[in-house]
């Protein structure tokens, strides 16, 4: 079983609140861990907190969190009030949940035509019409001849559609990977994938961007300056364009104190907002809405994608489906027919 990180840091947060230290919330995590793999793990990071360790470096420790999440209560531990940057942290993991609650209802449909399309293929591909050919060494070479021929279009038509399915399912997967994977090692690499692939690349970027500013939007509302949040996030960020553009204006803050407003992560409504913004609250409150803005964004072009998906599942679903007749129901038609004219040609087969 998974430990859930989300259910962890709200329990944490609510002893933080009541006056409670961090290894006292632990303690008493362990204490009523429901399952003994959750208290083994728990234990762990008590010990770890009493040994001197941070919190964050428990978490890594034993695996548990994704890079920005960790990223995130690293630098929380860091100079600020770390009760009200749980609180944020809670808020940045309930936001990356509900996106991916909102596009899992809309995978369910593409993934069952998928599936079914695919259950088709494979038995139309590798067992109906090795099955034919061997069903028709039992008639003559002349009747053998024409199945032979038959069942070859048969088979140039299922290896098209076999192929034509692992391209969708490989699309398929390497998007759900990328966006929802708890693997940051094969999350990344399904990100970087999904970048190089058209359409899938676009969902990316607005699932980042989405992320990036929901995450710089609670750091700096929760007191963390421009400069740590600016670091975290390149730390975390999988699209160059927009790790290129963080550590430019990282740069220029340090160098220059100016905050640069980069085409590749503003649009002009945005960069009219933050404009007007005078602090860091003020700013995180903006970027938090930017992040919402790119969320809408990301679903709708997820929603567009897995129609596009579930559309030519049905196609290839029916066109199984005609496959498998070609291949069961017109081969007994030819073999009959192929009886019948011999039959008349010579009286006998």
């Amino acid at each position: 079983m998974k430990i859930n990180l989300y259910a962890m840091l709200k329990t944490l947060h609510f002893t933080l609140q009541n006056g409670k230290s961090l290894s006292s919330g632990m303690q008493l995590l362990a204490s009523s861990a429901e399952t003994k793999k959750e208290k083994i793990i728990y234990q762990k990071i008590y010990n770890d907190l009493k040994e001197g360790s941070t919190f964050s470096a428990a978490l890594k420790k034993n695996r548990l969190g994704s890079l920005d999440v960790l990223q995130f209560i690293s630098i929380a531990e860091k100079g600020v009030s770390f009760r009200i940057a749980l609180g944020k942290i809670i808020a940045y993991l309930e936001m990356k949940d509900l996106y991916e609650r909102e596009s899992n209802e809309k995978t369910n449909i593409p993934f069952f035509y998928l599936f079914i399309s695919s259950i088709i293929v494979i038995a139309v591909k590798f067992f109906a019409i090795p099955y034919q050919m061997q069903e028709a060494q039992k008639y003559s070479k002349e009747i053998l001849a024409m199945i032979d021929t038959h069942l070859g279009v048969a088979q140039l038509m299922s290896d098209t559609l076999f192929l034509s399915l692992v391209v969708v399912a490989f699309y398929f997967i390497v998007l759900l990977t990328a966006l929802f994977s708890h693997s940051f090692l094969i999350q990344g690499i399904a990100k970087h994938v999904a970048l190089l692939l058209p359409f899938s690349s676009k969902i990316i970027v607005k699932f980042e961007k989405f992320m990036l500013f929901n995450m710089l939007g609670e750091m700096l509302q929760s007191g963390i300056s421009y400069k740590k949040a600016l670091n975290s996030a390149i730390l975390t960020i999988s699209v160059i364009k927009f790790k290129k553009a963080l550590r430019e204006t990282l740069d220029s803050i340090k160098n220059d104190g100016k905050f640069i407003f980069h085409s590749s992560l503003y649009d002009g409504v945005e960069k009219g907002l933050l404009l007007g913004a005078g602090t860091s609250m003020q700013v995180g409150t903006i970027m938090s809405e930017i992040s919402s803005r790119a969320k809408t964004e990301a679903l709708m072009l997820t929603t567009k994608f897995f129609r596009l998906v579930t559309m030519t599942s049905i196609f290839m679903m029916a066109f199984a489906v005609f496959i498998e007749f070609y291949t069961v129901v017109l081969t007994q038609i030819i073999i009959q027919k192929g009886l019948i004219d011999m039959t008349r040609g010579s009286g006998a087969f």
